[in-house]
């Protein structure tokens, strides 16, 4: 991977706890008053040790600012002045569901196999019935924006997330900021001032799309495709059948009556061009393919991600060649709030497939106290910079409670752990030579969403295999993304995984940990994934491949599955027999072999590779042949 040049690709960013008066994290003083900080009750849905915190000024009208909506560093940029008023905005708006608790209890019995619930999981609208916003407060959420000229493009089936359009102008009436234009070097982009302020009484958690530079980067990567093998070993690019046999997969489940889905943006038409060339030459038989929009995107030109949809469409395919459908989950770009809407078609589509691959990120989310911000965190060699992001942005607040209901719901989304090894790489526009490796940008943080407690987060290896796909070697990919998020608990999933042992920052508790699994990534030289691009061959690679092959395999899991339903989400029963001997070394192969190159333990940067989980391939690869055993109770 290289580090993206369209410099609006990558936006990553820090919640700054002293700018213009702000406290903690989440909270802004308003000038005069004294503050109330309360807890949102949506980053304990979210898992959060550090929760997002809001502020209410005593004996006000209630008036409630997110501060960690304001991008950090402006001051450092050049500004422009005023914003044009008429210039256009959308946003994702986000507000706190009523029951947190009774939805940690749902999803407890679902994958409980002692409980009445278990495998019995919500639809969307059984989910917005039993934990959706109450109406008044969607009517009143309603109401601030289309007073206010904006308009509701869509929201979700439980109100807790809605998709708003209209002007800088509209805008900043509605929510009480300004917005400004700024410059860094080539770069320009519109930003809010101040924080914004709404009513407390409608339990807004989060807004996304206050500014035009953030937006998720996608690691993809590829090269011509050429296979030689030398002594029993080919170098090059691997093709399905290859994988077929390395993995395991069982001719008898082959994805049958299981759909699968691609998160992406811009245009498709190319991608589905490529897929049918790439299905013609591997003999593979035609999968029925869908695109669906979120509601207010309108345009869908941009192809610059063209390589990395073709590597997700031909692995998902790849590994599952009888399902039934692939959909397409195509926004308008990756900006955060088109990301975000994707995100949640995904989750209320009620006739939509179980099984779903993200294959781009950006850092995590990361609650910064005062006491973590300064020099200290700063990268030297990055210093020059106008504009520099410290700690992770703000859409996790967005994104986690999406991730929980789709797993309420029985869907799992495979994201890719990243590219850069132990680490996220954190400046705001593209830098030659930042970001691409193993070397610490700041801290080792990880990569969203692959961090979140109800996404597969999945890492990469170097496979080499015989001519008839059987494995020579694997070991662990040196850019594999993987480590521990700082302020994350471990899910109850993940709890007691031996292997998994570093706490949170800010409370003795075990953080979640990352990769969950891992597949074939290539070390983008002399090993990676045959593909069709712009209609020649080619070799795709990074973590971008690994995800859509373990949702290609985790859709034959459930297609061997005899509960109608399915498995619901694959991280529930992956850390069941993963923390199991004796299906453990049925059901995954363990990557803890040397790196050909150096001849030591495979590391991402301050991980290696482990007997069982680690933090740079977690469980390991898949042998599917196993996982049906151990999950569905088939073929053993």
């Amino acid at each position: 991977m290289t580090l993206p040049t369209d410099p609006r690709i990558r936006r990553n960013r820090r919640p700054n706890a002293s700018l213009n008066g702000q406290i903690g994290f989440g909270g802004v003083e308003m000038p005069g008053r004294r503050m109330r900080v309360i807890l949102s009750s949506v980053a304990l849905a979210a898992g959060l040790v550090v929760p997002l915190v809001a502020a209410q000024p005593a004996g006000s009208a209630g008036l409630f600012a997110i501060t960690q909506n304001v991008l950090p560093g402006l001051a450092n940029a050049t500004d422009l002045g005023a914003a044009p008023g008429s210039a256009p905005l959308h946003l994702v708006v986000s507000a706190a569901r009523p029951d947190p608790a009774g939805e940690a209890a749902t999803l407890a019995g679902e994958y409980n196999p002692a409980s009445t619930s278990y495998h019995h999981f919500l639809t969307p609208a059984q989910f917005a019935a039993r934990f959706g916003v109450p109406p008044s407060r969607q009517s009143a959420i309603r109401s601030l924006f289309t007073d206010g000229g904006l308009q509701i493009d869509s929201a979700s089936a439980a109100g807790d997330r809605y998709s708003v359009s209209g002007t800088v102008a509209q805008v900043a009436a509605v929510l009480r900021t300004s917005f400004h234009a700024y410059r860094v070097g080539s770069q320009a982009f519109l930003a809010n001032t101040s924080a914004p302020v709404f009513p407390y009484g409608l339990g807004i958690t989060n807004i996304v799309g206050l500014n035009t530079l953030q937006r998720y980067a996608t690691p993809a990567r590829s090269q011509p495709s050429q296979s030689i093998c030398l002594g029993g070993t080919c170098l090059g690019a691997t093709t399905p059948r290859d994988l077929w046999t390395t993995y395991q997969q069982p001719g008898a489940h082959t994805g049958q009556g299981q759909g699968l889905a691609v998160f992406g943006e811009g245009q498709s038409d190319g991608v589905v061009t490529d897929l049918r060339q790439f299905e013609s030459a591997n003999g593979l038989p035609q999968v029925p393919v869908l695109v669906k929009h979120p509601s207010g995107d309108t345009v869908f030109a941009d192809d610059s991600g063209h390589v990395e949809w073709n590597i997700d469409t031909q692995a998902a395919s790849g590994m599952a060649p009888d399902a039934a459908s692939l959909t397409l989950y195509f926004g308008t770009d990756l900006s955060d709030a088109d990301v975000d809407r994707v995100f949640s078609q995904f989750t209320d589509d009620a006739t939509g497939p179980m099984q779903a691959s993200a294959s781009y990120g950006e850092c995590e989310t990361i609650p910064v106290i005062s006491a973590l911000v300064g020099q200290a965190l700063s990268n030297p060699a990055l210093a020059t910079l106008p504009v520099q992001l410290g700690l992770g942005n703000q859409n996790d607040a967005t994104l986690a409670p999406i991730a929980q209901q789709a797993a309420v719901e029985g869907k799992t989304i495979f994201v890719s752990s990243g590219d850069t090894g132990s680490s996220c790489p954190i400046v705001a526009l593209p830098v030659i030579g930042a970001g691409n490796g193993v070397l610490n940008q700041v801290v080792p943080v990880t990569n969203s969403p692959a961090s979140l407690p109800y996404v597969v987060s999945v890492g990469g290896t170097v496979l080499y295999t015989t001519a008839s796909g059987q494995r020579s070697r694997e070991y662990g990919w040196a850019f594999s993304g993987g480590g521990s998020s700082l302020f994350t608990p471990a899910p109850t999933y993940q709890q007691g995984t031996p292997g998994l042992i570093l706490p949170c920052v800010t409370a003795l508790v075990t953080c979640r940990g990352l990769p969950d699994v891992a597949a074939q990534s290539g070390d983008a030289l002399t090993n990676g994934y045959a593909i069709i691009s712009n209609g020649a061959g080619s070799q795709g690679g990074g973590t971008s491949l690994s995800s859509p092959l373990w949702e290609g395999m985790w859709a034959r899991v459930q297609s061997a599955s005899p509960n109608a339903a399915g498995n619901g989400f694959a991280n529930e029963a992956l850390y069941r027999v993963g923390k199991n001997a004796g299906s453990y070394a049925r059901d995954f192969f363990d990557v803890s072999s040397l790196d050909l190159v150096t001849g030591l333990p495979a590391s991402n940067g301050l991980y290696a590779t482990l007997p069982g989980w680690d933090y740079v391939t977690g469980w390991g690869t898949p042998r599917v042949s196993g996982l049906i055993c151990d999950i569905d109770g088939v073929g053993c």
